[in-house]
């Protein structure tokens, strides 16, 4: 009975055009089967505010690619991310960094991944549609994306495999 589940929030304002508030938030958590938020908001306060609010047992997940580091460092305990299937050696080990307090190295990689992700939105189609494609040159076909988003098409087809090959030449960077 999917009732019986429990069940984690999306926040995501920048497509439904509703911000989560605190008073909202809190109101929500009077029901016993949340035990959650995605936070896809951009400001990284959000984490921390919804983190403090509903207590340390309460699952926060950073949602923007962009400031997985951020989020962590100020109470995320994970993240879910567009882009981590492009590039989740880089993921991997910018949690490692964050995990071990190096915050200098988790910095820098996530310098490198915000890189990578401005090239992934670099070209037509979205940055999904982008993403797909990287992941048919690491073998693995999962199709296109869906409408209203579109393919990556045209010349900007031959340029995939360089940002492929800018993923990789970042993630042998941090290789040990």
């Amino acid at each position: 009975d999917a009732t019986n589940m429990p069940f984690i929030i999306y926040n995501i304002p920048q497509t439904t055009g509703f911000d989560l508030s605190i008073n909202l938030f809190k109101k929500l958590l009077e029901n016993k089967k949340v035990i959650g938020v995605k936070n896809s908001s951009m400001p990284v306060m959000d984490i921390e505010r919804f983190k403090s609010t509903a207590g340390e047992d309460f699952i926060v997940f950073n949602g923007p690619d962009e400031q997985y580091v951020a989020g962590r460092v100020i109470g995320a305990d994970s993240g879910i991310g567009g882009t981590y299937g492009a590039m989740p050696e880089l993921f991997i080990k910018a949690e490692e960094f964050v995990s071990n307090g190096d915050i200098a190295n988790a910095r820098k990689i996530q310098h490198d991944i915000n890189d990578i992700i401005v090239a992934l939105c670099s070209l037509n189609g979205s940055m999904y549609s982008t993403i797909k494609e990287i992941l048919k040159l690491n073998g693995v076909t999962i199709g296109s994306v869906r409408g209203p988003l579109e393919p990556v098409s045209g010349e900007d087809l031959n340029k995939v495999a360089g940002i492929k090959a800018f993923i990789d030449q970042t993630i042998i960077k941090y290789e040990e």
